[in-house]
């Protein structure tokens, strides 16, 4: 309920506060703006100079004077939209962390495996070498001789 009060705030801030051009402190020109609301770092503003839409975050001091009560409305949200940002980062960093951790773990089960497979090749080679050395060595030549006989 909370979010979407706020969700309506927003929007009739950005209703309000809409006009044909932004000028700000700084002298740089954004038509066709809307105050969208806070960011970590300042107020977000969605503008289109012709070029498409764009967006841009300004800091509260940027504004015009006659803005300055419409945008430090705004501005209280900053420390919450600064506290989800790092929310957020400290969570796809622990994410990422994770994946690490699985990546490492199915790398040393696969290098176990491999371990694995190689000492069973060499103990069925010890094998196969053992049962050759015991088996009695027959010439080539009788075995072909006695197949061709039979024929």
């Amino acid at each position: 309920m909370k979010k979407t009060g706020f969700m309506l705030v927003l929007i009739g801030i950005a209703a309000i506060s809409s006009a044909g051009d932004l000028i700000v402190k700084s002298g740089n020109t954004y038509k066709n703006y809307v105050i969208m609301g806070a960011a970590p770092t300042g107020i977000k503003v969605f503008y289109n100079n012709g070029d498409g839409d764009r967006q841009v975050i300004l800091p509260v001091e940027e504004f015009p004077e006659e803005l300055q009560p419409t945008v430090n409305k705004v501005a209280k949200n900053i420390p919450a939209a600064r506290k989800a940002a790092q929310d957020q980062a400290r969570q796809e960093k622990a994410e990422l962390a994770a994946h690490k951790k699985q990546n490492r773990a199915a790398a040393a089960r696969q290098k176990k495996s491999a371990a694995l497979i190689k000492k069973e090749q060499e103990e069925n080679k010890k094998l196969q070498e053992k049962i050759k050395s015991r088996t009695p060595a027959s010439s080539k030549n009788n075995f072909f001789k006695k197949n061709s006989l039979g024929r």
